[in-house]
């Protein structure tokens, strides 16, 4: 048994770059027709990677597959699955009419926690500036927002088991936000990307603007992508309705769950960041990862990560246990360019 055990862990970072390059196949060329031009970043990556390593790892001394290594590793957010929660709260909702969004993220133990960053992105070739909240190397966005959207991601797990039909040959989500934080300038921009992209596998996606000041959940799947509010996501969640408050909690869909509507409940009509950043996720304890509070009225974004042991298994302190650090979002455009 101990020697199976031992095959087993030598030989699972093989079968995991395995089907990582099966998924790699089968998304290429739909990737490069997106509008992101993600392959020019990665191999970026993959060429200041090796310049910095100066040809001492074995990878760098044939600069195409360094490239195709850094491609590669880019699928791993369309093989993990990840427990989220997410709300946007506006209107009646909010102290000041304004839009306030939460997006956690729950993964439990791996790479992802010590390794957090946030990256300002400049764009070439639109003219929206955009900031992720994501890990080195990752060019696909499963946080962010930009100068006219902020944007949530939960997978869609079913509470009956299992998960919406879906397959890899397409773009895998974290690249269709990408395209949406570049390119959108409302939700609705946003909606339309979605509804036109070759879509993989089911998320529930949420997506505030600006320019409204209201939010949508978006049932995004590969059958189809399609927009609710919060009059008619109780329908999909089996969670109470509140005017002006769309919500989808961590757990399976429809969800039993008492935490987060008993929450919104509480602070309807008072809802503002600081409320939802010192109760929201401790109390529903969803945000092992990372967690993001945007508040659009108030241009303000609150950011929380979690902390690992150096196993990367046991947290010693999760994001919604965290200090949160409070960016002013207009700051985080006149970040200067490289």
């Amino acid at each position: 048994q101990n020697k199976i055990k031992a095959l087993g862990k030598h030989l699972a970072p093989e079968a995991f770059h395995i089907a990582l390059e099966y998924v790699y196949l089968r998304q290429e060329k739909f990737i490069r027709e997106t509008q992101g031009h993600v392959f020019d970043e990665t191999d970026g990556i993959a060429v200041g990677m090796c310049q910095v390593a100066n040809q001492t790892t074995p990878m760098c001394k044939n600069i195409n597959q360094a490239k195709r290594y850094v491609r590669v590793v880019n699928m791993l957010p369309e093989l993990v699955r990840m427990q989220c929660s997410m709300m946007g709260a506006w209107g009646d909702a909010t102290i000041d009419g304004k839009l306030v969004q939460m997006r956690t993220l729950d993964f439990g133990g791996g790479p992802f926690a010590n390794n957090s960053v946030v990256i300002v992105h400049h764009p070439t070739d639109t003219n929206i500036a955009y900031a992720s909240l994501g890990f080195p190397g990752v060019v696909g966005v499963v946080t962010g927002l930009s100068e006219k959207i902020a944007q949530c991601e939960k997978v869609d797990d079913l509470a009956s088991g299992g998960n919406p039909k879906g397959s890899y040959s397409g773009v895998a989500d974290v690249f269709v936000i990408r395209d949406m934080l570049q390119h959108a300038n409302t939700k609705e921009e946003a909606l339309t990307i979605a509804q036109n992209a070759k879509r993989t596998w089911g998320v529930w996606l949420g997506i505030g603007d600006y320019n409204s000041q209201e939010f949508l959940a978006m049932d995004y799947q590969q059958a189809h992508a399609n927009a609710y509010d919060d009059k008619s996501l109780p329908t999909r969640t089996n969670q109470s309705g509140f005017k002006n408050v769309a919500y989808i909690d961590k757990h399976p869909q429809p969800s039993v769950h008492p935490e987060l509507p008993d929450l919104v409940k509480k602070f309807y009509g008072n809802i503002t960041a600081p409320n939802v950043v010192k109760n929201f996720p401790l109390q529903t304890q969803s945000g092992d990862v990372h967690i993001a509070i945007y508040d659009l009225g108030q241009n303000n974004v609150f950011f929380s990560t979690g902390i690992t042991d150096a196993s990367g298994i046991n947290y010693i302190r999760k994001a919604y246990e965290s200090p949160f650090l409070q960016f002013d979002i207009e700051s985080l455009w006149s970040e200067p360019k490289p």
